[in-house]
């Protein structure tokens, strides 16, 4: 569609806003080993030491030969590069609002990031937990002045996700966990996770400087379970199935934030004046990349949505 439908009798002062995904995994991901990045295929070299060979000691016996060190370097490329190209004709910026240069631009970001928001996302492919979760609808009856619980429910099962980070020795500070709304919904149906997880008591666990320090936004965090931060996102992977309906398969994603890194390049914006046109061209390029530098500090569950 060209901008021809944008040549109304009266402008209103703002354009409609376009509706927007929360970004998530872009955010939880850490950029320790970010460097300086200037083209495709740049490396991010990430230097580690191998495990250390405990031995048992007898006393009055020599020592075994000591052990040299072995090198567990691996490599981040930069493997990823997307850019935009667009141009609004001069007579269209005459006749039109000033705002659609601005909000043209907002959506080229917005979308670039979305594009990196997902490429992330597919990392929990690389996670050393992998686990399957089949929730139930939680039903709770009344009984004496306590309450009856069905098994098995997300938030069960959130529980054992979590029980599998500490099992994978993943420290329990900077746990996380990307889950997609189908489940925020079951988690609001629970009592457990809704008393546990009330705006007083997240006033008082929530790392707020860590969490604007990463950019995350207050409408994708959810609460916690077991110290675990809960996020919502709707670019948690989708494996099958009509998204949010009963039978669809979804990944929930459980990490650390010492698991998967990533490194933005260049990103770059010209404004320019097509030689064959008479209007204004922007285009952007960003190039990025990302690693899984320790697996064992994540697990990935297939969650599938109750019938």
């Amino acid at each position: 569609m060209s901008l021809n439908e944008f040549n109304p009798i009266l402008w209103a002062d703002t354009l409609l806003p376009a509706l927007r995904a929360n970004l998530v995994f872009g955010n939880l991901f850490n950029d320790n080993y970010e460097g300086t990045i200037s083209r495709m295929g740049d490396t991010v070299r990430i230097n580690a030491i191998g495990d250390i060979t405990i031995s048992s000691y007898s006393k009055d016996t020599d020592l075994a030969a000591p052990q040299s060190l072995t090198d567990a370097q691996t490599s981040l490329v930069i493997s990823q590069a997307k850019y935009y190209n667009f141009i609004i004709d001069d007579v269209d910026m005459a006749q039109n609002h000033p705002t659609v240069m601005a909000e043209a631009m907002s959506w080229a970001a917005y979308d670039l990031a979305l594009g990196i928001d997902n490429y992330l996302a597919g990392f929990y492919v690389d996670a050393l937990g992998q686990i399957t979760a089949t929730p139930v609808y939680p039903v709770y009856t009344a009984v004496g002045a306590g309450l009856g619980t069905s098994t098995s429910t997300a938030f069960d099962q959130l529980i054992q996700v979590s029980q599998k980070l500490s099992e994978q020795k993943v420290p329990k500070i900077g746990r996380w966990c990307v889950i997609p709304p189908w489940i925020t919904t079951l988690l609001l149906m629970d009592p457990r996770f809704t008393s546990y997880n009330t705006p007083e008591a997240n006033a008082q666990i929530t790392n707020a400087a860590l969490d604007a320090a990463q950019g995350l936004s207050n409408d994708a965090y959810r609460g916690r379970i077991l110290g675990m931060d809960i996020y919502e996102s709707i670019n948690a992977p989708h494996i099958s199935g009509t998204v949010g309906t009963a039978g669809s398969v979804d990944i929930v994603l459980a990490s650390h934030t010492m698991a998967f890194t990533k490194a933005l390049g260049l990103n770059k914006t010209e404004a320019y004046r097509p030689p064959l046109r008479f209007g204004d061209a922007v285009k952007g390029l960003t190039l990025y990349g990302a690693k899984t530098v320790r697996p064992q500090a994540a697990v990935a569950c297939t969650f599938t949505h109750p019938t």
